[in-house]
């Protein structure tokens, strides 16, 4: 017992210093390889991802003309010389300021002599040299002899030194110390994006290595955008790249088929001419996934030009941080179970947000150290308390664990009062997923392929359920049974078991991206959801116990999922459900049914996505489907049948607009007698 009494203290002074021993290989450098570093670049480039709308654009003067396969295939690999010579005189004419080749020209070749004049009539035309990597002693690789008298702006492209542990770019340096520059015959040598900046600005290599020094900086990333590369070529797939750098392709430059605005662009720029054909360039891993070298480049130069390079803090307040989280831990796990935890959650939300802030504002914090020591700790000195308590906690995770999220359970140890363990009949939002053309697909499998296709699947779907906060009731075949409301009472049960309907067909969607393609139709999810009173509680024998529920909701709910395939929907909610949803929902009505069991007729909806996310073609298409609903329920059935029409322009697939169409169609040809009142009888299950 005493030992369990002075457990959190002995841990935390452990493992404080335990951190800080592995903290200490990371303090020197920028790139340091640390205990913790690898981690750290996750979190550095999950912060560009994260704020990825929110990053600086690009400097439009920073252009990169690619050398892509289309510009390969016409002028074949490698580029003539004289192909690069013509351009360079094309970007002249077109008032380009700069132009940094991205090119090895170590070799003589056919077209030297054009491109060298070329370069002698263009003037500020940056050439590289290049290290061979890894081999102290090679000789560095020089241009031809003739395009060394013909420029004086040279610079080394190479940035394997600068890699993190794990192959990422995340620095760029100027000017790189103690080696010699080979054409300036002395340290330090000159990067090509110094070259560009000294041919670009009209100052000379020294006074820049003054002004910039040999520091190492951390890359601040720009903003992708979409490009077209091709201005003439209209098919929506192959015209777009996807980078900060505006792309311009070297086949439009060569055959004059620019488009106005490339033009345009090109007036003043500093321009890389760098190789973007598939298997024929350097890629570099950086933040937003492979880019090729000549990118890296133009990141140095804008960064520069701009003077925002991300920083980094100063290395002692980690350390402090270290300490401090681990000290903070200690005092949360002295306090009141639920108490504490909201303080924890609270404290590492606000170091979160504080990093999040700081990267706003140009600097990148350490984050990941203290948060491991916050976590860690609070983790341990929490199992430790909980280990140390009453077998009511047990229990309540032996009964509850299976059918709800871990941070459901968490809730329920804390406050056991929570978990209400006798039946009880409470306001509860009952939820049915069926997987459509389940039963074709498992014909073509074998057992064990069946039961890992179904165990991906539900799966899949389980977690957006756990995520929304649904407690999942059971399994049958391939079907998902859930609830909301208990065991923990939710108020926004009916919205919450909405939205994770829509997250659903959201992440049906991204598992059909990895289909095997020998099945014979795509998995589809169809829901029903419906809410009122129901009797929620553990049902069973003795040996075994399930947590469930029961009432005339639970077959309700049933036969809306059913339901999907007469109207061709993916979800159906009842109007008890929709009545409390509609402030974050955007729905569509889809009409009054009689369903099996049920005399009295229902109106059912039809969620499409949140209110916030409802895209742009559904904006315009909503009006024209609810507008021939309201001919269609006054039997103006051809005004109904052009409205309809007008929709399905929009979306020709559209289950529910088909329906109505064909009814359209059929009512205006032979209209229905006087006891026709619209509500559609489903006779199904």
């Amino acid at each position: 017992m005493i030992l369990k009494a002075r457990f959190p203290k002995i841990f935390a002074s452990v493992f404080t210093a335990l951190v800080l021993i592995l903290y200490m290989p990371g303090l020197v450098g920028l790139r340091a390889n640390g205990t913790f570093s690898n981690v750290q670049a996750l979190w550095h480039d999950f912060l560009f991802k994260v704020n990825r709308d929110n990053l600086r654009p690009a400097d439009p003067r920073l252009i990169l003309l690619a050398v892509d396969d289309e510009t390969v295939a016409k002028y074949g690999f490698p580029l003539p010389r004289i192909a690069y010579a013509r351009a360079l005189d094309k970007m002249k004419a077109l008032g380009v300021d700069t132009v940094m080749f991205d090119v090895m020209f170590f070799e003589k070749r056919e077209g030297d002599a054009e491109l060298t004049a070329s370069t002698k009539r263009f003037g500020k035309v940056v050439h590289l040299f290049a290290f061979t990597e890894g081999e102290a002693k090679a000789k560095p690789s020089l241009p031809i002899p003739e395009l060394r008298k013909a420029t004086r702006y040279f610079g080394s492209p190479n940035v394997d030194y600068l890699a993190s542990a794990d192959g990422h770019l995340r620095t760029f340096q100027l000017f790189r110390p103690g080696i010699d520059d080979p054409l300036r015959g002395k340290p330090p040598t000159v990067s090509f994006a110094a070259a560009a900046l000294s041919a670009a600005q009209n100052v000379p290599i020294d006074d820049l290595i003054q002004q910039y020094g040999e520091d190492e900086r951390v890359v601040n990333y720009r903003r992708p955008e979409d490009w077209k590369r091709h201005p003439g070529d209209k098919s929506p797939q192959a015209t777009i790249d996807v980078s900060p750098y505006r792309r311009i392709s070297a086949l439009d430059l060569l055959d004059g088929t620019l488009a106005a605005d490339q033009r345009a662009a090109l007036k003043g720029a500093i321009v890389i001419v760098g190789s973007t054909t598939l298997g024929y360039y350097d890629k570099f891993p950086m933040a937003f996934g492979d880019a090729p070298g000549a990118e890296f480049h133009l990141h140095a130069i804008d960064n520069t030009l701009h003077g925002d390079a991300m920083r980094s803090p100063y290395r002692a307040w980690t350390l402090l941080l270290i300490i401090a989280a681990v000290l903070l831990t200690y005092w949360l796990q002295r306090l009141p179970t639920a108490y504490g935890a909201g303080l924890a959650g609270a404290s590492f939300l606000s170091w979160v947000a504080y990093a999040q802030w700081a990267f706003r504002r140009g600097t990148i914090a350490e984050f990941v150290p203290p948060a491991f020591a916050f976590v860690a700790s609070y983790l341990v000195l929490v199992a430790h308390r909980a280990l140390t308590e009453g077998a009511e906690k047990k229990q309540i995770t032996r009964q509850f664990g299976q059918f709800v999220s871990p941070d459901v359970v968490e809730d329920l140890i804390h406050d056991p009062s929570k978990a209400q363990l006798v039946p009880e009949k409470r306001e509860l939002t009952i939820f049915f997923l069926d997987i459509a053309h389940f039963t074709t697909i498992s014909e073509k499998m074998d057992a064990e392929a069946l039961v890992q296709f179904l165990n991906k699947y539900l799966s899949g779907l389980s977690d957006v359920v756990f995520e929304h906060h649904g407690t999942i009731d059971k399994f049958i075949g391939d079907c998902i049974m859930a609830f909301w409301n208990a065991p923990l009472r939710n108020k926004d049960h009916r919205a919450e078991a909405i939205l994770a309907a829509l997250g659903c067909q959201r992440a049906i969607a991204e598992l059909n991206k990895n289909l095997d393609k020998g099945l014979p139709e795509v998995p589809a999810a169809r829901i029903g959801i419906s809410s009122g009173p129901a009797t929620v509680g553990f049902v069973g024998t003795q040996r075994k116990l399930q947590y469930t529920v029961i009432g005339d909701e639970v077959n309700l709910a049933s036969r809306l999922e059913g339901a999907n395939k007469f109207f061709g929907s993916k979800i159906i909610v009842s109007e008890s459900t929709w009545e409390g949803a509609k402030d974050r929902v955007v729905a569509r009505f889809l009409g009054s049914v009689r369903v099996v069991g049920k005399e009295t007729p229902i109106r059912i909806f039809e969620p499409l996505a949140e209110k916030s996310k409802l895209s742009a073609d559904w904006a315009k298409a909503l009006p024209q489907y609810e507008k021939g609903l309201k001919a269609f329920e006054k039997r103006k059935f051809k005004d109904a049948l052009k409205s309809f029409e007008h929709f399905l322009e929009i979306f020709p697939d559209d289950g529910p607009a088909r329906l109505y169409r064909d009814r359209s169609r059929d009512y205006a040809a032979i209209e229905p007698d006087e006891s026709w009142d619209g509500v559609f009888n489903l006779t199904a299950k």
